[in-house]
């Protein structure tokens, strides 16, 4: 496969769990959650550079809404911050996620929210050592998803 390629696969990968994991406390010290961004159907995009690398449809539920700022992280990887700032409508985070076999990938996402959007600027690492950077935009389109939008 093309370094592009491989490229492009490992950041639409990266953004795709960034919008899954997402959270919405505003620190791990907070009492009480904060609005953030609202549950509903929303819209993805990617890209690297200019170039756009995919787009998908997400069902964000309450209880993923409620996390938006508990940081990143999906299943595949454990993830930890030196950074996690998501208040006021600004997100900045920074830190690494570490796979199953151990290696670390340093993560520097910076962006912005409305409860109905938000847009990331990602730098990181793949865990091979290959940078990447690009941009995540995400949109709310209804307050309800489609049956065949998970």
């Amino acid at each position: 496969m093309r370094p592009i390629a491989l490229a492009a696969t490992a950041l639409a990968a990266s953004a795709a769990a960034l919008a899954v994991g997402f959270a919405a406390t505003a620190t791990a010290q907070a009492a009480a959650p904060k609005a953030t961004i609202l549950p509903g159907h929303w819209e993805y995009s990617y890209r690297i550079g200019i170039i756009p690398i995919g787009n998908e449809d997400k069902c964000i539920k309450p209880a993923d809404a409620a996390q938006f700022s508990k940081g990143i992280c999906t299943r595949r990887y454990k993830c930890e911050y030196t950074t996690n700032q998501v208040d006021d409508g600004k997100i900045a985070l920074k830190g690494t996620w570490t796979d199953k076999k151990g290696r670390a990938a340093p993560v520097n996402a910076k962006g912005s929210y409305t409860p109905e959007s938000f847009k990331l600027d990602i730098k990181m690492k793949t865990v091979d050592g290959m940078p990447l950077a690009g941009v995540m935009n995400a949109k709310r389109l209804s307050a309800t998803c489609p049956a065949d939008v998970k």
